[in-house]
């Protein structure tokens, strides 16, 4: 079986679920209150928009696997690619999340906020990728 991946696609879905990461942690969204919850309040913002740039390419890194998932199983309506990207969230990103908090002792609050946005991506992402087929 030739996987065929539409790079437009994946690059575009991929800056959206960027861009969804980005706007969740402005500071008018839930920025400050992560900042509180980590104890970064005092970083400069420079810092921290600098530790954000990684998050480009790893974007693009979960939209492919995300399309090369899909495209292996045939998926081609939006129901079963909203179920598959959820099953891929909670699978990896909640199951990981959760170990990370319980280890780290960061509590639930700090859980649903980093990793509610995840899921939140994962979603969107594997509908456009559905929908763009």
């Amino acid at each position: 079986m030739a996987i065929e991946i539409n790079w437009l696609a994946v690059t575009i879905v991929a800056l959206i679920y960027f861009a969804i990461h980005f706007f969740w942690y402005f500071p008018s969204a839930f920025g400050n209150l992560w900042l509180k919850l980590v104890g970064k309040e005092g970083e400069p913002k420079s810092k921290i928009i600098k530790e954000t740039i990684i998050m480009i390419p790893l974007s693009f890194i979960t939209v492919l696997v995300i399309d090369v998932v899909m495209i292996l199983i045939g998926l081609s309506e939006i129901g079963p690619a909203l179920l598959l990207s959820l099953l891929l969230w909670i699978g990896f990103v909640a199951t990981i999340g959760i170990n990370q908090s319980n280890f780290n002792d960061r509590g639930m609050k700090l859980f649903l906020l980093e990793y509610i946005v995840y899921l939140i991506a994962f979603l969107i992402a594997g509908s456009i990728l559905v929908i763009w087929k």
